[in-house]
């Protein structure tokens, strides 16, 4: 949810303040919240790549349609794609967007992998089948008098506890290492703040689109003859 937010967030802003880029680059806004998405769910792909084609990408329409420089000619599509990094026509920017995103990524991705593995231990534990000894130790509950309802009696616990042993088994050997489990997914998410938190990151993730893009333009005549010198080499 936080992802498709901020991708419309992202949408929106070059609709309405970039509108002569095009739909070339809502398909690479589109693209680089896929892959990110793609990232989170466990995918081999490197964040730092991700917005490097992302820039790649935005740079060849940024130059054309934003800079002035639709007429001119000779120059393809794929050298403008590279001549970005050496222009520094969006600044600092690209720098921010992946070290900001490489830890916010990082961090939702361990956490989705952590909650992930405690839904597979709770679906193993659910379908063990109780055997005979735990129908024996439920019935002799029937005499625990917190068990039948008077709560203010003081409940059985020996009685409790043996019958947990009984029912559950080897599976009751598990509690101390599901309860560090809960513990260190709390810690976890305590951590996802700032640069580590998703929701902060993505969500303002437009921000630092609109201000490189702004970049680009400000210093259009430097980063137009940038490019000339190097497409002249």
């Amino acid at each position: 949810m936080v992802l498709r937010l901020g991708r419309n967030s992202t949408l929106t802003l070059i609709r309405e303040e970039f509108p002569g880029l095009g739909t070339g680059a809502s398909g690479a806004v589109t693209q680089l919240f896929m892959d990110m998405s793609l990232y989170i769910l466990g995918s081999d792909a490197n964040v730092n790549d991700m917005v490097s084609t992302f820039f790649s990408r935005l740079f060849p329409l940024t130059y054309r349609r934003l800079l002035g420089n639709g007429a001119v000619t000779g120059i393809s599509e794929e050298c403008l794609r590279g001549a970005w990094r050496g222009t520094s026509a969006f600044g600092s920017f690209p720098k921010m967007m992946m070290t900001r995103l490489s830890r916010s990524l990082l961090a939702t991705r361990v956490f989705l992998q952590a909650l992930n593995l405690g839904i597979e231990v709770v679906n193993t534990t659910q379908h063990l089948r109780a055997g005979r000894d735990c129908g024996r130790s439920l019935l002799k509950l029937w005499y625990c008098p917190h068990c039948q309802g008077m709560l203010e009696a003081r409940p059985c616990r020996p009685l409790c506890v043996s019958t947990m042993g009984a029912c559950l088994g080897g599976a009751a050997e598990v509690q101390p290492h599901w309860r560090a489990y809960v513990e260190e997914l709390g810690s976890l998410a305590t951590a996802m703040k700032g640069e580590q938190d998703i929701e902060s990151v993505v969500l303002r993730l437009h921000v630092i689109i609109r201000q490189a893009l702004k970049q680009a333009v400000v210093g259009k005549s430097k980063v137009s003859a940038q490019v000339s010198d190097t497409w002249s080499q």
